[in-house]
């Protein structure tokens, strides 16, 4: 199953798009800059990634760093991951890219850099994903 970019998000700024992949303007930023990098493939969440998701996850974040890199955001101030269930707000596989600093402040209670609980960072997934199960 394939998902099209308007059945996420009929209002958002569109960001990027190819055959794999689309991104754009989260509609509640909680960042200076709040991106979501979006599999066109239906994935539920990371716990449902495998092994052989980890090149697709590696592109998702290659993709969230072009981003925010072109928009000044690097290092320190760039932040990439996923929402765990059961903090996950909808049923499709999505990588929020933030610009940091967060506005408000208090949103990086959600997206901790080391990860959590409800989060985890997109690098850690990737070395997850490479271990065998």
């Amino acid at each position: 199953m394939y998902i099209e970019y308007e059945d996420l998000c009929n209002s958002c700024a569109n960001v990027f798009e190819d055959e794999s992949f689309i991104a754009f303007h989260d509609i509640k930023p909680d960042a200076a800059l709040h991106l979501l990098v979006v599999p066109r493939q239906h994935y539920g969440t990371v716990k449902e990634l495998t092994t052989d998701d980890q090149k697709m996850v590696k592109r998702m974040l290659e993709i969230g760093q072009k981003l925010l890199t072109d928009k000044g955001f690097s290092g320190d101030h760039a932040r990439f991951g996923f929402h765990r269930p059961p903090f996950n707000s909808i049923h499709h596989l999505h990588m929020h890219c933030l610009g940091l600093p967060f506005e408000p402040k208090y949103a990086e209670v959600m997206f901790p850099r080391k990860g959590g609980p409800g989060f985890i960072p997109a690098k850690r997934l990737i070395e997850k994903l490479a271990e065998p199960a």
